[in-house]
């Protein structure tokens, strides 16, 4: 089953008869006679859902199509075809608002210069195309493409277990020990035991008989 959207429509646009294109740098709008148009009216960027055959329930083609149309009474003008690759609609080198569009009419075609009025225009214009060359990627939105950026899932699944090494575990030291080396570390460590200081009458005492002695020693 076919369908078609609009995607951007141009009140008025304005078309030219355009020379051969002389090198391969591209078309230039400073070569035309942009005062003159050959024709101007509005311009309907469509896109259409296709059947590729008869039976609604085969694969479909997303055509994108540009229908120049009366602005009054909505009569075609002429119907220019965009592929997906970026053919049928080419920008000139030397401005911003015109283009050049291949039209077509049945077997035949030709080339036509077309021009917006105003910049902001033509930039919708072109937005209009690169939308249509991302929906008819066929690559743009498979599951491959959408899971690529998918963040990744370190859960554990049923089943699954974490086995963790905690390495060898340390000896818990005897309390005896400790408690013995603690002794006598503590016993090494305590001074020795001090007599008292003698009394005043040791000291008399033993002064008496240090003159005695001296005395003694004198007499002999």
């Amino acid at each position: 089953m076919s369908y078609e959207s609009v995607v951007f429509i141009a009140r008025e646009v304005m078309i030219y008869q355009i020379p051969p294109l002389k090198t391969s740098k591209g078309y230039r709008a400073s070569e035309w006679d942009v005062a003159k148009p050959l024709w101007s009216g509005r311009l309907r960027v469509v896109e259409k859902n296709v059947p590729l055959t008869k039976d609604a329930y085969d694969a479909c083609e997303l055509r994108c199509e540009l229908l120049l149309e009366d602005s009054t009474s909505g009569e075609l003008f002429a119907t220019a075809v965009y592929d997906s690759n970026g053919k049928g609609v080419e920008q000139v080198v030397d401005s911003s608002r015109f283009f050049v569009i291949r039209v077509v009419d049945g077997e035949r075609h030709a080339y036509l210069g077309m021009g917006f009025q105003e910049r902001s225009e033509s930039f919708d214009f072109n937005i209009a195309l690169q939308d249509y060359k991302r929906h008819s990627d066929p690559m743009a939105n498979t599951p491959a493409s959408v899971s690529k950026n998918a963040p990744k899932d370190y859960s554990l699944k049923d089943g699954e277990t974490i086995t963790i090494s905690l390495g060898p575990r340390r000896k818990k030291p005897d309390s005896r020990t400790v408690s013995g080396s603690n002794s006598s570390s503590s016993s090494s460590s305590v001074l020795p035991f001090l007599p008292p200081p003698p009394s005043a009458a040791q000291v008399k005492q033993q002064n008496r008989g240090e003159e005695q002695d001296d005395f003694g020693e004198f007499v002999s």
